[in-house]
């Protein structure tokens, strides 16, 4: 099942279409445009699970008994323009769908979002080319302009300004879309155990330890700090990390050496960075700077500086590392300095004085 991103300019900023599906149902829209404020991808990505031709998908619909629930998983993956297509919400594995209400100022449109069933025609959109250049039957290829009506309402899937807000709705007015892929379902199925952009991971080191964060974090200067601890946090959520590649294009693919990504806290949401003195701090979504926040992994400390053309970088990459069988070093992309660690002594509540180990960024680089 191929992963993708639908992407459009119509507010005027380059934006993917995103949703939660934890309370909110409504879509909204992502900011893509500025490099120095990582966008959360996570929330855009959703996965083709059904492409059929509209004859395919009234004979779904109509016919007795058709399973309930979630998307009959027949028909193709090859996406064709004029096939109506069923769209997954990846982080939700809910549908996007034309719900019923309309809270829109456009009194004629309704609101789009996720709905938990494939059911009837609500989620399923027909795909069509925004260019003369392409035509219904060919084949949808990466980068094209398109335009997804809902076959429930024979509406436009659109975006616009209201009140300075950006809002998606299903309207008589048009918006282009372009495809941007994510990942393959292929890569994820035949090179299992790898490491993919999205990932969330541990990093472990000596065996015994893992990079985290103290039970006592706060943001206060002093106490933001980065560690490495064994014992119970190698299995505690503080210790998880999400690897997210600096880019849109191909943000699922294999995470590959020299490749720029930034490095996120799961459970605080904010991304690992240096501060003035180059010590690791955790950094709000605002101050993750392509400059502060931005490393990559080697596979060995060398002091060769490699700079990717975006050619290298814009593709799904290779399967290169492994879970549990690749070492890898990291180092910050902008200074070059390496991750590694120091000693110091601190005092703990009914223990006594411990030696802990903060996470460091320095011109020699351990195996970490």
């Amino acid at each position: 099942e191929d992963m993708v991103c639908l992407s459009c300019t119509a507010t005027g900023e380059r934006v993917c279409l995103a949703a939660e599906g934890f309370g909110n149902r409504h879509c909204f829209l992502e900011n893509i445009a500025d490099k120095n404020i990582p966008p959360d991808l996570s929330t855009c990505v959703f996965v083709i699970e059904q492409a059929l031709s509209v004859r395919a998908l009234q004979e779904l619909v109509t016919a007795a008994g058709s399973e309930e629930g979630k998307g009959t998983g027949s028909g193709h993956r090859t996406l064709l323009y004029g096939n109506a297509i069923l769209l997954r919400h990846q982080n939700s594995d809910m549908y996007l769908a034309c719900l019923s209400t309309s809270s829109s100022n456009d009194k004629l449109s309704f609101d789009v979002g996720l709905q938990e069933h494939s059911q009837g025609e609500a989620c399923w959109w027909t795909v069509h080319p925004a260019s003369k250049q392409r035509s219904e039957g060919e084949k949808v290829r990466v980068g094209d302009d398109l335009i997804l009506v809902s076959v429930a309402t024979e509406r436009y899937l659109h975006t616009t300004k209201e009140n300075d807000l950006s809002v998606v709705n299903a309207s008589f007015h048009v918006t282009h879309w372009s495809v941007q892929p994510y990942g393959t379902g292929i890569s994820r199925m035949k090179y299992v155990g790898f490491v993919f952009g999205g990932d969330v991971l541990r990093f472990f080191h000596g065996g015994d330890e893992c990079l985290t964060i103290p039970s006592s974090w706060n943001e206060s200067a002093g106490q933001n700090l980065v560690v490495y601890e064994g014992g119970s946090v190698m299995s505690q959520a503080r210790s998880l990390w999400r690897l997210e590649l600096a880019r849109t294009k191909w943000a699922g693919g294999f995470i590959n050496w020299y490749h720029p990504m930034r490095i996120r806290h799961l459970t605080t949401g904010r991304y690992l960075g240096v501060n003035e003195s180059n010590e690791l701090t955790l950094v709000t979504r605002d101050e993750a700077t392509t400059a502060l926040s931005t490393f990559c992994l080697r596979q060995e400390k060398d002091d060769q500086k490699v700079v990717l053309e975006d050619k290298d970088l814009e593709v799904i990459g290779a399967p290169i590392i492994k879970y549990g069988d690749s070492t890898v070093l990291v180092q910050h992309s902008e200074t070059g300095l390496w991750l590694t660690s120091k000693s110091y002594e601190t005092k703990k509540k009914g223990v006594g004085k411990v030696e802990e180990k903060q996470a460091v960024l320095h011109e020699e680089g351990k195996m970490d």
